[in-house]
């Protein structure tokens, strides 16, 4: 059949358009995986692709969420987590070994788009008790060091993810300075981040702000002219984000810093585990946020200007630790299995059409069915099993205040045991719990209480240690380079 070149430039032309108008150029997303059988990389990958997300951070390096990267033209940043700080601060090969094995062995046509390393995350956090105290900054300067000498220094630059509470909580913005105990390591990182033009990356969670203090305005949080606003010499401050960005400003300032560039390494609004963490006010949130931040309006130090943002986060983690509270679980912006908790217009502020947040596609679900209480069992031992389930599960939304806060007795035993029951991969002998479970396939969620489906049992992919087959996941990524390239090449003669 005789083809028809000018049909074909109106498929090119009107899928590259399709591409641009799809894409979201300054979000970017925290992609954390402390869940039991979380959703599969791959599936991840093609969910950030299907909304646009062009830059993710990584709280690691993991072998098979950054080879499911490869290929794709996704910013990734890596981390060293704070576990290998003492490590990486000791023995500066151990930082080049570092560098070599999670940035540049994927640096090739096809790998992995790394441009970022961060070195640690909130390592001066006052629950450390200073455990990373001395060993942060040197394990920067390890790191910095090894990417240079690694020919990555012009395209890799390094962070360190900090708490906000390194700042004096000083009411006014002009008045906040870095605190003087940690002044000592922070005056040599700011001069790594000048010289290397890296910017200083903070972690931002008004959330936090009205969980410890319930008096908190929510109005102050969430864009909407607060009554409580902030007055500061001739600037009114009538939200907490563009008070604390001038915050930090005014530290920086204050250490000779005025114009160094600020990253939101970790910035949104839960879902559950608290009466102020639930999808309408995390949806609210986020959407003003995004709203505020792609509009480039800026502060009042920093008008019309664009501060980076990464959402904390992307998906929930069903085994994070609940130390700083049962919300912690449930920062995501999608539920564990790539499902969306609230509509949200990534392209907000641009100037481009909206484009509606999109679920995963046919996420990797077990059997439709769920472990409930057998009532018309002994229950005798009720409260004992219940405690056993919640102890080896996640039962945070039940927690006072929470979306299944508000359940009966029966409701409460069938929800631990049903979390437990997915916990374990849907084994039968995990649905007794002494004769007081059944398996039913009935779906018994109630409201806005929802009654999981675990995914299928995800193994991890580790990296090869041999260096034949190390260099096997890089040739294949390297053969499907090539093949996307003659593809291109014959779209092109078609053309």
């Amino acid at each position: 059949m005789a083809r028809e070149p000018g049909v074909w430039r109106v498929v090119v032309v009107t899928l590259l358009f399709l591409v641009v108008s799809q894409t979201v150029n300054g979000l970017g997303v925290n992609w954390g995986t402390i869940s039991v059988n979380p959703l599969p990389p791959g599936y991840v990958v093609k969910m950030l692709q299907a909304n646009g997300i062009k830059k993710v951070k990584l709280f690691d390096a993991a072998y098979d969420v950054i080879r499911a990267l490869a290929g794709t033209d996704i910013e990734v940043m890596v981390a060293a987590p704070n576990n290998l700080l003492a490590t990486l601060a000791g023995d500066p090969k151990a930082a080049e070994d570092w560098v070599k094995a999670n940035v540049t062995s994927y640096n090739f046509k096809g790998g992995a788009n790394i441009r970022w390393v961060a070195v640690g995350n909130e390592p001066f956090l006052t629950a450390y008790e200073g455990m990373y105290l001395n060993t942060t900054l040197p394990a920067l300067r390890n790191i910095v060091n090894a990417l240079a000498k690694a020919g990555q220094a012009n395209t890799v630059r390094t962070i360190i993810p900090f708490n906000f509470d390194i700042l004096n909580g000083a009411v006014k913005p002009s008045e906040t300075r870095f605190k003087v105990e940690y002044l000592d390591q922070i005056r040599p990182m700011l001069q790594i981040f000048n010289s290397t033009g890296a910017p200083f990356s903070v972690n931002l969670y008004p959330f936090i702000s009205k969980y410890q203090s319930p008096d908190f305005p929510l109005d102050y949080a969430f864009f909407e002219g607060s009554t409580s606003a902030v007055t500061d010499g001739t600037f009114i401050y009538k939200n907490a984000l563009d008070a604390s960005l001038d915050a930090l400003i005014s530290a920086l300032t204050a250490e000779g810093y005025p114009a160094m560039e600020i990253l939101l390494g970790e910035i949104g609004w839960p879902t559950d585990g608290n009466e102020f963490a639930n999808p309408t006010l995390a949806g609210k949130y986020n959407q003003q946020l995004i709203n505020h931040l792609q509009s480039k309006v800026g502060t009042p130090l920093r008008p019309n200007t664009f501060t980076e943002f990464y959402m904390f986060g992307l998906l929930d983690e069903n085994i994070k630790s609940i130390l700083p509270g049962p919300f912690e679980r449930h920062w995501g912006m999608f539920y564990y299995d790539g499902v969306a908790k609230y509509p949200l217009d990534l392209a907000a502020g641009t100037g481009a059409p909206p484009q509606t947040i999109k679920n995963a596609e046919f996420p990797p679900y077990m059997s439709a069915q769920y472990c409930v209480l057998n009532e018309n069992a002994d229950r005798t031992n009720l409260s004992q099993n219940v405690a056993f389930a919640c102890s080896r599960t996640d039962c945070t939304p039940l927690y006072p205040g929470s979306s299944c806060g508000g359940l009966s007795a029966v409701q409460n035993a069938s929800y631990s045991f049903n979390s437990y029951f997915q916990f374990q991969n849907q084994d039968p002998n995990a649905c007794n719990f002494q004769g007081l479970g059944r398996i039913t396939t009935e779906n018994p969620s109630v409201g806005n209480c929802r009654f999981i489906i675990g995914l299928t049992k995800y193994t991890p992919q580790t990296r090869p240690t041999s260096g034949t087959a190390a260099q096997s996941g890089i040739l294949v990524l390297t053969i499907f380079s090539l093949l996307v390239s003659s593809f291109r090449f014959w779209l092109d003669s078609a053309l």
